[in-house]
C-alpha cells in the first residue's frame, strides 16, 4: 500500500517532527504511537509497521533520553569485547542481537583491548548513560568492575565462558575442557611432545584455561609437561606463525603444536610449508576456533569449533529475561564444543 503523508506544519525556526505528528499522520493515537516506538511487544505487528513507516516518511528520531527519563528504560544494551579484530566476537555478537533487536534493545559496543582497566572505563561510561543491561566478555574483570555490577544491580551477562560464579549470568564453554579435549585428541594419535602457544601481550582467561587443559591432559597421560612459547600479535591478526622455527630449534623433539587461536595456527601452517616443514608428517598443528580459512588452507587446521551463533542466541535470550525481571532459570548456561578433525593433526 502506497501511502501519502503529509508533513506537519512548522512555524519558523521550529523543524523537529514529535510523536504527536506521527500519531496524528498515521491515525492512531499518542500512546498507541509511542508503544510502536519504545514498545514494541503490546502492539500488533501490523500496526507497529505502519506506524514506524510514516515515522520514517516524516523524518522523526526518537527522543531516546526523554523516554529513558519518563519510562526509567533507555532501551540500549551496552557490549564489551576485548578486540574488533578477532572475528568469534562478532559473531557472538550478531546473534545476541538478533534476540535483543526484536523486543526493542538497541547495542552500544565498546573494546576493551583486554585491559580490564579500560573495560571498567567503559562499563562506568555505559552505566552512566543508563544503559538497560550489560554483555560482557570472560570474566577477567577487575575487581571495582564486579563490585560495582553486584551494587548497581543491572542485568549483565557474561559470555564465552563457564563461569561457576558468575557477577549476574554466564554464558559460554570450558576452555579447560577444550584445551584437555584437544590435547588428547594428539595424544591419541601418537603425539608425545607437545608445545602451546598464547600471547604475551595481555592476560585472557580463554587462553589461559586452554593452556591448563593441555598441560593437566599431559600429565596425566605421563608425558612430559607441554612448553610454553609466546608471540605478541594480536589475537585475530594472523601473524606470528613463524615461532614454529623457534620451537623446532629450542626443542627439536617437539612433534604437536597447539595455537591459542585459529587464526594463528593458520599462520603457523602457511609458515610450516615455505620452509619445507611437513604437516603433519614432522608436526601436528592444532588450534581453537573455526572459520573458512582453517578449512580452505592445505592442510586444513585441526581445530576446536565453540557453538558462536548458539552463545550469542543464550546470551540474548538471558538478558532478555533478566531485562523483563524474569528468573533465566540458571546463572550459568554452559555449552559444549566440538574438536574438527582436519589434515593438519
Amino acid at each position: 500500500m502506497n501511502e501519502k503523508v503529509s508533513r506537519p506544519v512548522r512555524l519558523a525556526g521550529e523543524s523537529t517532527v514529535r510523536l504527536e505528528d506521527v500519531a496524528a499522520a498515521a491515525g492512531v493515537s499518542l500512546i498507541t504511537a509511542s508503544r510502536c516506538v519504545s514498545n514494541p511487544g503490546r502492539v500488533s505487528t501490523k500496526t507497529r509497521e505502519h506506524v514506524l513507516r510514516v515515522a520514517e516518511q516524516l523524518g522523526y528520531i526518537p527522543n531516546r533520553l526523554a523516554s529513558s527519563l519518563a519510562s526509567s528504560k533507555s532501551r540500549v544494551v551496552g557490549a564489551v569485547i576485548p578486540t574488533m579484530l578477532n572475528p568469534v566476537h562478532s559473531v557472538v555478537l550478531q546473534a545476541a542481537m538478533e534476540i535483543l533487536a526484536p523486543a526493542g534493545y538497541q547495542v552500544l559496543l565498546g573494546t576493551s583491548h583486554y585491559l580490564a582497566r579500560t573495560e571498567l572505563d567503559l562499563v562506568r561510561t555505559f552505566l552512566g548513560h543508563r544503559v538497560d543491561g550489560l554483555l560482557l566478555t570472560g570474566r577477567d574483570h577487575a575487581s571495582e568492575c564486579s563490585a560495582l555490577l553486584r551494587r548497581a544491580g543491572v542485568p549483565t551477562v557474561e559470555m564465552f565462558e563457564h563461569i561457576q560464579d558468575p557477577i549476574d549470568v554466564g554464558v559460554g564453554t570450558s576452555n579447560f575442557e577444550a584445551g584437555h579435549s584437544l590435547a588428547q585428541y594428539l595424544i591419541s594419535r601418537g603425539r608425545r611432545n607437545l608445545a602451546f602457544v598464547g600471547h604475551t601481550d595481555f592476560e585472557d582467561s580463554r587462553i589461559n584455561g586452554r593452556q591448563e587443559g593441555l598441560i593437566a591432559a599431559a600429565r596425566d597421560n605421563g608425558l612430559d609437561q607441554p612448553r610454553v612459547f609466546s608471540v605478541s600479535s594480536q589475537p585475530g591478526s594472523g601473524t606470528g606463525g613463524e615461532i614454529v622455527g623457534t620451537i623446532l630449534r629450542e626443542t627439536p623433539e617437539t612433534d604437536a603444536v597447539v595455537f591459542a587461536g585459529h587464526q594463528l595456527a593458520v599462520g603457523a601452517i602457511r609458515y610450516a610449508l615455505d620452509v619445507g616443514i611437513e604437516v603433519p608428517g614432522r608436526l601436528a598443528i592444532a588450534g581453537f576456533g573455526d572459520s573458512p580459512v582453517a578449512q580452505w588452507i592445505k592442510p586444513a587446521l585441526t581445530t576446536i569449533k565453540f557453538p558462536l551463533e548458539d552463545m550469542g542466541r543464550e546470551a540474548g535470550k538471558a538478558l532478555l529475561q533478566r531485562l523483563s525481571g524474569k528468573d533465566p532459570g540458571a546463572r550459568t548456561v554452559r555449552l559444549g564444543f566440538e574438536i574438527l578433525s582436519r589434515e593438519s593433526a
